[in-house]
């Protein structure tokens, strides 16, 4: 038997639809008059001969489509003799139907009335599962092995079942199954997917490999093992399978992607860009679909190791010459130039996709975020102002406006923006945050609290909402408990973040602990620090530890980072808070 490719499937719902439609096939077949048996009957002769005849005319009605006819005439039926077959036709018929609590009274019916009947079990388990009753059909294949643990076809079901919820569960059936029938390809093929799917990578090599041994010349079952090779990191050996597929398949473009991911990892970086050569020799044939899936390879490494980059580019540069008119050769050589701080090249990139595709806000926010990362915020803001026209429901469009507006000091503008950011997604907690940092900034301390509450109900261990909401409430000299445990966490995910440190310093200085203040921010100032406002801290606690030479130094050296600070400047003069 020819096994299937192993995959790797997230989510429970699409596993249990590929489930189901392996083997409940058979809601949808024709009934069998079994209605003469006796089992469960009362009446007489008469009343069977009735029930007979109401039967084989919902048959009838069956075979032509008519379902909720045929329910009709089978309800009559009942009427004259309460026979499990009966049951278990009706229930078939509300199962097409889709009325899965009537369906599973029908069936449950017809159990009860013959439970050790397989066939009604069957179809009970398959409505069950129909109806997205997982559990349900559990049960009724699990009561089926018990009655006949010989029936391979169930086993095999109840394992896909298992597989579910309960992968090694399912291992355990797969494996008994194996035991009693033999090696079979496909109890094989799905243990392999479990093993590889929870991360027991040296089992699935095992178990592909036993496959790949019974089924040399199956292609998939060796990219398979292939790819658990290359999670496993065992690179050589993975590229040896891959080069065998290669060979058998040479115009497959995931196995030849493959096969240079391969070289990447291996930092071989001429070798991959030989390969993408070698699939594009001559090709004109392939669409820019498959070329720049093929490319992407490369732009995927570029994270783990930027020396990729070039090459990444260099292919990107080809394809963009052979699709000219494409956007999205653009939009990836911006990126890439933008990776390598070749800004002027990124902006040229990222204005090529504004001008082939107005209606794509990657380009703008491509040109935008140039301009935001060089702090040319003017520039940014009117990119994003002028993309409001072509892309007026875009988020990103939005907040990255509204903190251009806040670097730029327009602050008004800037809560404009980021309101409206928030009328189009209301679950970005980076959103709430610069919301409640701007309103904070204009003085509007109740909206700002209730939008870093937002924040926090979005995202409670959010270090970046925590450090500022504590801040703010101990500039007000208020809940400062409850600002001083914000602080802590977010101090706790960033132990090294000199603005955090200056947070939970400024805390403990609001709260009277001078000493363990001094030692926060003064950790600041030792990290690097060459914020005004934390040398300025530093200044005010060595004031209040009666060490007033020390504060005038701190000060002085907070004015020189701002030295347009009038209130700096007066507490200098006065020499004292």
């Amino acid at each position: 038997m020819k096994t299937t490719i192993i995959q790797s499937v997230r989510g429970g719902s699409l596993k249990l639809f590929i489930i189901l439609t392996f083997f409940l096939g058979a809601c949808s077949g024709t009934k069998e008059a079994n209605v003469g048996r006796d089992q469960g009957a009362t009446g007489t002769g008469e009343n069977q001969e009735l029930a007979l005849q109401y039967f084989l005319a919902g048959s009838m009605l069956d075979q032509k489509g008519e379902h909720a006819k045929a329910v009709l005439e089978y309800q009559d039926a009942l009427k004259y003799k309460r026979d499990p077959a009966i049951y278990h036709a009706i229930s078939k018929d509300y199962s097409i139907l889709g009325k899965h609590d009537l369906a599973i009274q029908s069936a449950t019916e017809a159990v009860r009335l013959e439970e050790d009947n397989v066939k009604y079990r069957q179809a009970l388990a398959e409505i069950y599962l129909h109806a997205g009753n997982l559990e349900g059909g559990v049960k009724q294949f699990e009561e089926i092995l018990k009655r006949d643990s010989s029936d391979r076809t169930i086993q095999m079901n109840l394992a896909r079942l298992y597989q579910i919820h309960d992968p090694s569960k399912a291992v355990a059936l797969y494996e008994k199954i194996i035991r009693r029938f033999g090696p079979e390809p496909d109890a094989l093929a799905q243990v392999a997917q479990i093993y590889s799917n929870t991360g027991e990578l040296g089992k699935a090599v095992d178990v592909l490999t036993q496959l790949s041994e019974m089924e040399p010349t199956n292609l998939e079952i060796k990219g398979a093992l292939a790819e658990v090779y290359m999670r496993r990191d065992s690179v050589d050996a993975g590229l040896a399978l891959y080069n065998e597929i290669a060979a058998a398949r040479p115009d497959n473009l995931e196995v030849r992607a493959a096969i240079a991911r391969a070289y990447l990892l291996k930092q071989d970086y001429d070798r991959a860009a030989a390969e993408f050569e070698s699939v594009f020799t001559g090709g004109d044939s392939l669409s820019a679909d498959e070329q720049i899936h093929f490319g992407q390879v490369f732009v995927a490494s570029v994270q783990e190791d930027s020396a990729i980059a070039p090459y990444a580019e260099t292919l990107f540069l080809k394809i963009r010459d052979r699709f000219p008119d494409d956007w999205r050769p653009y939009w990836v050589l911006g990126a890439l130039s933008t990776s390598m701080g070749k800004d002027s090249a990124a902006l040229g990139f990222f204005g090529k996709v504004k001008e082939l595709a107005e209606w794509n806000p990657d380009g703008w926010i491509g040109v935008a975020s140039v301009y935001y990362d060089a702090e040319n915020f003017p520039e940014a803001i009117r990119v994003l102002e002028e993309a409001k026209s072509f892309v007026p429901d875009e988020f990103r469009v939005y907040f990255l406006l509204g903190i251009s507006y806040q670097r730029n000091n327009q602050r008004v503008e800037a809560a404009s923006a980021l309101e409206k950011a928030v009328t189009i997604n209301q679950r970005d907690v980076n959103t709430f945050s610069a919301l409640a940092l701007v309103y904070d900034e204009l003085g509007r301390k109740t909206e700002s609290d209730s939008a870093y509450e937002r924040g926090l109900a979005l995202d409670p261990t959010n270090h970046l909402i925590l450090n500022n909401y504590a801040y703010s409430l101990a500039e007000r000299d208020i809940q400062l408990e409850r600002a001083l445990g914000m602080s802590a966490e977010a101090l706790r995910q960033q132990p090294e973040n000199q603005s955090y440190l200056d947070t939970y310093g400024w805390i403990q200085y609001r709260m009277g602990d001078y000493q363990r203040a001094m030692e926060y921010v003064n950790k600041a100032v030792m990290l690097g620090s060459t914020s005004a406002v934390v040398h300025e801290h530093l200044g005010d606690i060595y004031f209040r530890l009666s060490q007033r030479e020390r504060a005038m130094e701190y000060w002085r050296k907070a004015l020189e980072f701002d030295p347009g600070n009038a209130d700096l400047t007066d507490k200098i003069r006065r020499g004292s808070l």
